[in-house]
């Protein structure tokens, strides 16, 4: 019989998500569905759109990993056997604004956990991310001042920033105690006390011994495009060998010493530049500080570290 989850990470992206569900499905009572971002909640009975077309250039729904049905969201968690919880990281539900209505609907237990970090911050990551992807919205990152532009009208850009906006409509309809705010600076500072502060609240034995040595999701502009087509988030060697033997990627997924090895050399391959103080400034003063301030006060944290560089 199939079971469905138990708890959700519901973002925010750029945030350390990727970690967290990684560093969870090292836990013996803890099954952690194999699609990361499966955004059931978010995209339950629409039609997927498998490739960016002339209706959706800008790719609003190109969600093609998704699982919009409930059958086959059930067939997730089928393989569960005697874990404790289980549990799927989609940041999608984070600013959805249906999903934590139907989230109560079908499962009113479900504990949820936020992980969250500065929003100026986050923004500029999405942007690396975007970059590295050769999908940036547009150019520039300061063009994200500019109100009516992609950058506001994408929910995982600017918009995905208004943490109150999106976590009251949760605290609205499910108790305190079912969910659980995390900063994404308290991960960086000490990733241990992090996870196991997650494992308490999802009442599992907090003390286990953990690989975190990983870095996931690295961001920044490529230098080389031909080196990334091999070893990048689309390497073509990485997919033709999943279309010929999907057990091969799925064993160097979990392999943690090919994991250190294919960040080393895509880490190589990438630049960074820093965010600009008075640009992080800027949009903190003008965007962002009272977002951050009702949010304070809903989470009961103090953010004040958030507003100013």
């Amino acid at each position: 019989m199939s079971r469905l989850p138990n708890f959700l990470i519901i973002g925010a992206g750029k945030s350390g998500t990727t970690t967290v569900y990684n560093t969870l499905k090292q836990h013996p009572d803890i099954f952690m569905s194999a699609v990361k971002e499966p955004n059931f909640f978010a995209l339950e009975g629409q039609q997927k759109i498998n490739g960016y077309d002339k209706d959706d250039p800008y790719g609003f729904n190109f969600y093609p990993w998704a699982i919009t049905d409930l059958e086959a969201y059930k067939n997730l968690f089928v393989q569960a056997t005697h874990e404790k919880m289980l549990g799927e990281a989609s940041t999608m539900y984070q600013y959805m604004p249906k999903v934590p209505q139907r989230i109560k609907s079908l499962i009113p237990t479900m504990k949820i956990i936020g992980i969250f970090r500065n929003p100026a911050e986050r923004l500029y990551s999405r942007y690396l991310h975007l970059v590295r992807e050769n999908r940036a919205p547009t150019e520039q990152f300061e063009d994200c001042f500019e109100k009516g532009n992609l950058w506001w009208q994408k929910n995982d850009l600017v918009q995905e920033g208004f943490y109150h906006s999106h976590m009251k409509k949760y605290y609205d309809i499910f108790p305190a105690e079912q969910i659980k705010v995390m900063l994404y600076e308290d991960l960086r500072k000490d990733p241990m006390a992090f996870m196991r502060e997650i494992f308490e609240f999802l009442e599992v034995d907090p003390d286990i011994d953990l690989d975190m040595s990983v870095q996931y999701n690295v961001s920044g502009k490529i230098k080389n495009r031909f080196v990334d087509k091999l070893i990048g988030q689309q390497s073509v060697i990485r997919r033709g060998i999943e279309k010929i033997a999907p057990a091969i990627v799925a064993n160097a997924r979990d392999s943690k010493w090919m994991q250190r090895m294919v960040t080393a050399l895509r880490k190589k391959n990438m630049e960074r530049a820093p965010l600009a103080a008075q640009t992080k400034q800027d949009l903190i003063n003008r965007i962002y500080k009272q977002e951050i301030l009702s949010f304070q006060q809903l989470i009961n944290k103090d953010l004040t570290h958030w507003l100013a560089v």
